[in-house]
C-alpha cells in the first residue's frame, strides 16, 4: 500500500514538472494579452487627449504620465508573483522597455508643451537625472533590438538635431537635419557597432523620404568608413535606385530661394507634336510638410506622359530638409504653377488645362494654389495665374487653424491668426476651379469632420466640386489596396466630366 503511494506521488510530481513548461507559457500568453488590452485602453486615452494631458505643468502632466505607466508595471508585477519559474530576462526586458516608453513622453514634455501651451519650459532636475540615466544605453548594441529603446533615442537625437541645426554651419546645407544627424551620432555612440546603426538608419531614411538630391558626399563617407557590409550594400542600393530614377526626364529649376534649387521633374510624351498643345498633371507629394520626395510620383508621371500628358513632380521645401515651414511650401507651389504657365511655349503646355494633384501636405498644397492669393514669393511673375484649372485632393488638410496635428505650424509665431493665409476652410470664395476631394471617415491623421466642413462651405458659396466619402477608409486612401482603385476611378471620372480623358 505504502509503495503504491509513493509510485502515485511520484507519478503526480513528474506530471506537474512535465507541465509546468506548459504552464509558464500560459501564463506568459495571459500576460501578453492583458498587456494587449491595456494598451488598446492606453491608447483609447492618451492619444485623443495627448494636447492636453501636454498643456499640463509639469508636476500634473508627471502625475498623469505615471499613473498610466503604473497600470503596465502593475500587470507586469502580477505576472511575476504567479509566474512558476524565474522568468528574470522576460521580465528585465520588459521593465526596460515600458520605462523607455514612458520617458519618451518625458523627453517629448518641452516640445510639445510649447506647442500645445505656447510656453517655454525646461524640464527640472529630477525629471532630467531620471532621463539622463539611459544615456549609458546608448552604446549597448543589444539594445537595438528595442523598439522603445530605439524610439527614445530617436526622440533624443531629434530635440538634439533641433538645437544643433540652427548652428550657422548648417546655413548652406541643403540636407540640414541629416547633416545634423551625421554630425551628432559620433557624439554619442561611441560604440561602433551602434554608431554605424544610427548612420545607416538615417541615411536610409534620407533616401526614402527625401531622396538621393546632392547627397553624394554623404554616401562616399559613409561607405568609406563603415565596417558593416549589409549597411552599406544596402545603403549603395538605395542611392543607386533613387539616382537612376532621376534619369530619363528633364529636371528644370524653377526657383532658386535662399540659395537652394528647387526642381520640377518634367515627363514629356514620347512625340511632341509642336502644333498641339498639351494637357498638364502637377504632382504635390505628401509627407505632413516635414517630408516629401518628387520620386514618389515618377510612376504616375511616367504613366500620364505615356497618355500624352505632360506631368510634372514638384520639389518643394520641407522641415525636415531645410527647415521651413508650410508657408514656405505653399509660396513653392504656387511659384510651380506661375513657371509651368511662363515656359508653357517651350514644353507645348497648354495653359487652360493643367491640373493639379496631391495627397495629403501635398493636397492642402493643391488647394492654396488655388485659395492663398495673398502668398506668394517675391521673386514671382504675379502677371501669370498659379491657379491650376482643376483640383484633385486625396486625403488634404483643411483647417490648420483647428488641427491639433497642425499645431507646430504657429508654435514660432508671434502671431498665431496668420495661419489662416494659408488654412484652405479660412480662405474660400466664390468662384475656384473645379474641386474633387475625396476623404475617408476613419482617417485619424486628418479629422473627417473638417473634410465635411469644407465641402458644406464651398456648398453654400456654389462653387463647383465634388466631395466623395470613403467609409471606413484610413488617410492613405491612394495607397491601400482596399480603396486606391476607387479613389482611381473617381479621379479618373472628373476629369472626364471636364474633357481631360
Amino acid at each position: 500500500m505504502a509503495r503504491t503511494s509513493i509510485v502515485f506521488l511520484l507519478a503526480v510530481s513528474l506530471s506537474a514538472h512535465s507541465q509546468q513548461p506548459a504552464a509558464a507559457d500560459s501564463l506568459r500568453k495571459n500576460y501578453m494579452t492583458a498587456q494587449k488590452s491595456i494598451s488598446n485602453q492606453f491608447a483609447a486615452y492618451y492619444y485623443p487627449n495627448r494636447a492636453k494631458i501636454y498643456a499640463l505643468p509639469e508636476p500634473a502632466f508627471l502625475a498623469t504620465i505615471d499613473s498610466l505607466r503604473a497600470v503596465f508595471e502593475h500587470n507586469l508585477t502580477r505576472y511575476k508573483e504567479s509566474s512558476l519559474q524565474a522568468d528574470t530576462p522576460f521580465l528585465s526586458t520588459e521593465q526596460r522597455d515600458i520605462d523607455y516608453f514612458f520617458d519618451r513622453m518625458l523627453l517629448d514634455y518641452p516640445y510639445f508643451h510649447d506647442t500645445h501651451a505656447g510656453k517655454k519650459v525646461v524640464l527640472s532636475k529630477a525629471t532630467q537625472s531620471r532621463l539622463d540615466r539611459h544615456r549609458q544605453d546608448f552604446n549597448n548594441p543589444v539594445y537595438l533590438n528595442s523598439r522603445d529603446v530605439r524610439g527614445y533615442i530617436e526622440a533624443f537625437l531629434r530635440h538634439q538635431t533641433t538645437l544643433e541645426v540652427k548652428k550657422k554651419t548648417y546655413q548652406r546645407s541643403d540636407n540640414k537635419r541629416l547633416d545634423a544627424y551625421l554630425n551628432l551620432i559620433p557624439v554619442y555612440f561611441t560604440n561602433p557597432t551602434c554608431r554605424e546603426y544610427w548612420q545607416h538608419h538615417y541615411i536610409t531614411t534620407h533616401l526614402d523620404n527625401w531622396g538621393s538630391k546632392n547627397l553624394a558626399p554623404v554616401i562616399a563617407s559613409f561607405k568609406a568608413t563603415c565596417t558593416n557590409e549589409r549597411y552599406k550594400r544596402e545603403v549603395d542600393s538605395l542611392y543607386t535606385e533613387s539616382t537612376a530614377a532621376r534619369k530619363g526626364h528633364l529636371i528644370m529649376t524653377y526657383k532658386t530661394v535662399d540659395g537652394f534649387n528647387l526642381d520640377l521633374h518634367l515627363f514629356l510624351p514620347d512625340s511632341i507634336d509642336k502644333s498641339k498643345k498639351y494637357p498638364v498633371m502637377v504632382y504635390f507629394s505628401g509627407g505632413s510638410w516635414t517630408q516629401g520626395n518628387p520620386e514618389w510620383d515618377f510612376y504616375n508621371c511616367a504613366a500620364y506622359a505615356k497618355k500624352g500628358w505632360v506631368s510634372v513632380s514638384v520639389e518643394y521645401r520641407v522641415a525636415d530638409r531645410y527647415e521651413t515651414t508650410p508657408f514656405e511650401a505653399v509660396k513653392d507651389a504656387r511659384s510651380a504653377i506661375r513657371w509651368l504657365r511662363t515656359h508653357a511655349g517651350e514644353y507645348n503646355i497648354d495653359t487652360h488645362r493643367i491640373v493639379a494633384s496631391g495627397n495629403s501636405a501635398g493636397g492642402h498644397l493643391v488647394l492654396t494654389t488655388v485659395l492663398a492669393d495673398d502668398w506668394n514669393e517675391k521673386t514671382d511673375h504675379r502677371q501669370y495665374s498659379a491657379s491650376p484649372n482643376i483640383a484633385l485632393v486625396n486625403a488634404g488638410a483643411y483647417n490648420l487653424v483647428a488641427d491639433e496635428h497642425t499645431d507646430w505650424i504657429s508654435r514660432d509665431l508671434k502671431d498665431k491668426s496668420l495661419v489662416k493665409k494659408i488654412s484652405p476652410l479660412h480662405l474660400l470664395r466664390p468662384g475656384p476651379p473645379p474641386i474633387l476631394i475625396i476623404h475617408g471617415t476613419n482617417d485619424q491623421s486628418v479629422n473627417y469632420a473638417f473634410a465635411k466642413e469644407l465641402a458644406d462651405s464651398l456648398t453654400k458659396l456654389g462653387n463647383d466640386f465634388e466631395f466623395h466619402t470613403l467609409e471606413g477608409a484610413p488617410h492613405y486612401i491612394w495607397f491601400d489596396r482596399r480603396f486606391s482603385k476607387q479613389v482611381a476611378k473617381l479621379r479618373s471620372d472628373f476629369l472626364r466630366k471636364y474633357g481631360y480623358e
